[in-house]
């Protein structure tokens, strides 16, 4: 060990400390918090404003009080602490708790935000604080704010029902085809290559599987279309309408899990958060040889961030929408351009 160590040099070697314990306890928090609403039945706290933002924001406040004692550190210090505390959450997810891919995108972005306004929250209440007017009284409740007003906020938010919000997706796609001959690829479509469709955040990023093939048993009102997506998941579309070159409606059956397992456990597609309830083709011929064929997808929210919630929708959701309307487009358009009957 050196002798020569200057006191700049011991203050530097102080202040990581610090910043390092006060990660380490943000992230023992965290964790438990995690594991605690994952044992119980407490499971909708993790779509609770509670969790996606007022936790981060505690966590980072906390985070700051303790590496900057003598509040000494730059603004460049409170904007950095929430980014890597949530790479750290993130890379944690991943590689510990091995969660999917789509409830760290939807909540990242909200704890950085919420992060950062807990951080330069506890900059500018400190700098208050330390104008001669703290005392040993006042440093003592700011310090037990950590745990009291979290603990407060999350029982209280528990007691208040999640809104249910009805909400209708719509993606449009003009096609060059004629109604009877976009139908069958509407009603059913079979081996849909891994290049079929579009290009899309969702399916090509963050690693959705693509629809691979849509089945019908029966005909008209009754039958049941089973969507395949990928190698693993599979769900059933019960129809409710069948006007031939018109529209097709259903409600949505999701029979087994394999749409959750392999997309986000957290994310049930008839769950606490979220119902994906039914939807529908609609077809009208906009221009002799040209068609508008609109998809729309109806589902209920039920989470205290529906607006944030429904931000994700508009992307995952209408990426997927949009995906199915490139294939029947490219579809019914190669048969309408080949004078072939249409086959799906």
């Amino acid at each position: 060990m050196r002798d020569d160590i200057t006191p700049a040099e011991m203050q530097r070697g102080r202040l990581t400390k610090r910043v390092l314990s006060g990660f380490a306890l943000a992230l023992t928090i965290a964790l438990s918090a995690y594991l605690l609403l994952n044992a119980t039945r407490a499971g909708a706290g993790l779509g609770s404003l509670w969790f996606m933002a007022l936790l981060p924001a505690t966590l980072c406040a906390l985070i700051c009080y303790i590496g900057d004692p003598d509040q000494t550190r730059t603004a460049n210090f409170y904007f950095v602490v929430p980014v890597v505390l949530v790479l750290l959450v993130d890379a944690g997810s991943v590689v510990f708790l091995h969660e999917g891919a789509i409830c760290l995108i939807m909540v990242s972005p909200i704890w950085a935000f919420a992060g950062w306004a807990g951080a330069f929250l506890m900059r500018g209440t400190r700098g208050r604080l330390s104008d001669g007017r703290r005392t040993r009284d006042l440093e003592n409740t700011f310090q037990s704010s950590f745990l009291i007003i979290p603990l407060v906020a999350g029982v209280i938010e528990a007691q208040i029902p999640a809104p249910h919000e009805q909400v209708t997706l719509s993606r449009s796609q003009l096609v060059r085809a004629t109604p009877s001959e976009i139908w069958p690829y509407a009603v059913a479509s079979h081996s849909i290559g891994p290049r079929e469709g579009r290009w899309n955040i969702t399916q090509n990023v963050i690693g959705v599987p693509r629809p691979r093939d849509v089945a019908l048993k029966g005909s008209g009102v009754g039958a049941v279309r089973t969507a395949y997506w990928g190698d693993h998941i599979n769900f059933e579309e019960r129809i409710t309408q069948w006007t031939i070159g018109r529209k097709l409606a259903w409600t949505f059956a999701f029979t087994n899990s394999t749409l959750q397992d392999y997309t986000d456990k957290h994310i049930s597609p008839d769950g606490q958060f979220l119902k994906i309830d039914s939807g529908d083709y609609t077809i009208r011929e906009v221009a002799p040889g040209v068609t508008r064929v609109t998809l729309n997808t109806r589902y209920i929210a039920k989470t205290h961030v529906n607006p944030y919630a429904r931000l994700w929708a508009e992307l995952l959701l209408g990426d997927v929408q949009n995906n199915i309307l490139t294939i029947i487009k490219d579809r019914s358009e190669a048969a309408h351009a080949g004078g072939l009957k249409p086959t799906a």
